[in-house]
């Protein structure tokens, strides 16, 4: 008799512990996707981001460029990655970062389904494996004339202390120092083929995000995206 029933404990622990993981199990693939609006993983990366990642050079400081954008650590950020955030103090790059084509935001206003947030987040992957590598292309293709910049800030720096200039004149010769750089950078034709490549993976993230959205979505979605500052 004892052992009917311990049978039967058993049976019935195992029928429950099988009932317990199916549920589980269903409510996982049935759970409802999850985005994090504020994450950088919704950000667009473009060429105007990346000339700003170059930081001119100062009487104190060489012409850098800046190491979140050249690391692509900023995308460890997670929810931390909302406009006016005090943790961006310190760092030019994202001080000055255009929280208007980030697209959370826009994504946020969209209602999107089930399907339509898996994608994006899809799309977002590939559109930030792409322009990785782009960022670190553009730096490697300019470093010379960074670290040149470099080089001739310090021969201001040496005659403001040897007392050949004022430090009026140390400035002055800095700011067209810096102009010049961005210039050489600008028109540099490797920068150009990045900026196009660039340009070219935007255009494809914005085409994959339309080819989902609704008829209501997509008017919104142009609307506001009208608005975004575009490079290319």
């Amino acid at each position: 008799m004892k052992k009917i029933k311990l049978s039967l404990i058993l049976a019935s622990l195992f029928v429950l512990s099988l009932f317990y993981f199916t549920a589980c199990s269903e409510n996982e693939v049935s759970a409802p996707t999850q985005l994090n609006f504020n994450s950088p993983e919704f950000s667009v990366i473009d060429f105007i981001d990346t000339e700003n990642g170059i930081e001119d050079a100062t009487l104190n400081n060489d012409m850098t460029f800046n190491g979140t954008l050249l690391n692509y650590s900023f995308m460890n950020m997670g929810n931390n990655f909302t406009p006016g955030n005090p943790l961006f103090k310190g760092n030019r790059w994202l001080e000055r970062f255009d929280f208007g084509k980030h697209l959370g935001l826009i994504f946020r206003k969209l209602a999107l389904n089930e399907d339509q947030k898996a994608k994006t987040k899809e799309f977002m992957k590939a559109y930030h494996d792409a322009i990785k590598p782009l960022v670190k292309k553009f730096y490697e293709a300019n470093k010379e004339l960074i670290q040149e910049t470099s080089k001739n800030r310090k021969a201001i720096v040496e005659d403001l202390k040897a007392g050949k200039i004022t430090k009026e004149e140390a400035a002055a010769k800095l700011k067209e120092l810096n102009e010049a750089t961005r210039d050489k950078i600008k028109s540099n034709p490797e920068s150009q083929k990045i900026r196009d490549e660039m340009c070219a993976e935007r255009s494809k993230l914005f085409k994959n995000i339309e080819s989902i959205l609704t008829t209501d979505q997509l008017a919104k979605w142009k609307e506001m995206t009208a608005k975004m500052k575009n490079p290319c």
